[in-house]
């Protein structure tokens, strides 16, 4: 898929604070005068902060740089969240469509987890390959997906992007029962987030229509028609 990437905003840097140390031939001071507690008092506790502010600006002997700062305290990227709605179809009552419905979206919505992971989150940098990806694929049309990886994934855009923030995903899904358990489904998958490039960051989306095999290793892709691109 192609990324369009916007440059960021440069911002300007800190001002540094110089601090100056005494001279080697400072004046001789003057004898001691008679002095009550509280100036005392006031200039330990002003001494006390100087302190305290160094010590902060510190570590190790080091000062610390906005960059530094700043990076520590960056929000941690928001996980990725399917807002997956299920129904089921070819029970003899509505009721057991439903909960058959329930029963198998837990099942099916870490699939499509997988399935983004390989697709977009654990694919910048292109040194994971698409292993992940196309086992997700049944054997038939394992083939025409490793093809089609610019419309299924990130693709040949991969190695230029350092990262990907998932944001809104929505996934629509029917289920076919047979004798009260899902055989297949229909999916309806659509994705947004944002990927990072050494330029910048832009958009990323993801929309894709899937057709699901129940198997004995799970939920398994038998036909796809998908696209990635602009979000409309």
């Amino acid at each position: 898929m192609r990324v369009r990437t916007t440059r960021p905003v440069a911002r300007r840097a800190a001002p540094s604070v110089a601090y100056a140390a005494p001279a080697a031939n400072a004046a001789t001071p003057m004898p001691p005068r008679k002095e009550n507690a509280l100036p005392r008092l006031a200039r330990g506790l002003a001494l006390a902060a100087v302190l305290l502010a160094a010590t902060a600006c510190t570590s190790g002997g080091k000062r610390e740089s906005p960059a530094t700062t700043a990076a520590r305290a960056a929000p941690a990227p928001a996980p990725l969240r399917i807002d997956l709605r299920a129904s089921a179809t070819g029970a003899k009552r509505a009721a057991d469509a439903k909960r058959a419905a329930k029963q198998a979206s837990p099942a099916l919505q870490r699939f499509l987890q997988r399935y983004l992971q390989a697709a977009f989150l654990q694919a910048p940098g292109g040194r994971s390959g698409w292993n992940d990806l196309l086992a997700l694929f049944d054997p038939p049309v394992k083939a025409a997906a490793r093809t089609q990886l610019d419309a299924l994934s990130l693709g040949g855009d991969a190695a230029k992007v350092t990262a990907v923030r998932p944001g809104r995903t929505v996934a629509r899904a029917l289920l076919l029962l047979d004798g009260g358990r899902p055989v297949a489904a229909t999916v309806r998958l659509s994705f947004d987030g944002t990927a990072d490039t050494a330029q910048g960051s832009g958009p990323v989306h993801l929309r894709s229509a899937f057709h699901l095999l129940q198997t004995g290793g799970g939920w398994r892709i038998a036909a796809f028609s998908s696209r990635t691109g602009p979000s409309s």
